[in-house]
């Protein structure tokens, strides 16, 4: 009786240990699991770091904007939005501890501009203003890349198109929208580990009445509440002020440079 006796007691021990150590384990996990703090982005867009290069990033958004709306005397200003943003992001998912990217921080300028007579020829002289700055189309649509080349590629019927595929083509929305990659200036460095290609990046969308581009200026983020994100500077301008320019105007286009610093 007393053997049997030992035996339970030792097999009590033996759990007991492998209980003790599985909570062990767990609460080890947990820990390990909860990983880094997340980062102070306030703090760091308040760094002298963060502000410094701020500064020479707006100067560069805002030159670049001021210089386009020179060439373009024949389109009216109506609003300029600007957002600079401070992020920080979870570094992985799954099953792994939980670590954070470095805070980095994006300035979006914005400017809005309308104009009356031929839409297409202004896109042409759109283009050639934007070359004569530098702005490089990184859109493939048709043989010479750029806002006539997209607007062309939007109106283009299918092979062998139809009566009705014709019209269909014809009628669409006279609506441009390109991508392109600006000079980087010297004054600063990109950001490491800043992916999506070389900086700065501009956008250019244009519309024709009654349609509005639809160009993310990085305003409507100010939205969403996250205690990942820090506005160091927001000014919008809503589709409602927007469309007040129709019917005075037959076409909007926006023009966004987006530059990214370090914290």
């Amino acid at each position: 009786m007393s053997e049997w006796r030992g035996v339970a007691q030792g097999c009590a021990v033996i759990v007991g240990v492998l209980l003790a150590g599985l909570a062990g384990a767990g609460i080890w996990i947990a820990v390990y699991m909860q990983g880094d703090p997340q980062p102070d982005v306030a703090k760091a867009a308040r760094s002298h770091t963060a502000r410094a290069a701020d500064l020479l990033v707006t100067a560069h958004v805002d030159q670049q904007l001021a210089q386009l709306r020179t060439a373009l005397p024949w389109a009216t200003h109506l609003g300029t939005t600007v957002a600079d943003i401070c992020e920080t992001y979870p570094a992985n998912t799954g099953f792994t501890r939980r670590t954070w990217t470095p805070v980095m921080c994006t300035r979006t300028g914005t400017a809005y501009l309308a104009f009356d007579g031929d839409f297409r020829e202004h896109l042409a002289q759109l283009d050639t203003a934007l070359a004569a700055e530098g702005w490089k189309p990184t859109n493939n649509a048709g043989d010479q890349p750029g806002l006539v080349a997209d607007l062309d590629y939007t109106h283009r019927p299918p092979g062998d198109a139809t009566a009705a595929e014709l019209a269909e083509a014809a009628a669409r929305p006279n609506v441009a929208t390109v991508r392109y990659t600006l000079p980087i200036p010297s004054t600063f460095a990109v950001p490491p580990g800043a992916g999506g290609g070389p900086f700065p990046i501009g956008t250019v969308e244009v519309a024709q009445a009654p349609h509005l581009p639809t160009i993310d200026d990085g305003t409507a983020a100010h939205d969403l509440t996250l205690e990942t994100r820090h506005f160091v500077d927001w000014q919008p301008y809503s589709h409602t002020q927007l469309s007040t320019a129709y019917p005075a105007h037959g076409a909007i286009l926006a023009i966004s440079v987006r530059l990214p610093y370090n914290t």
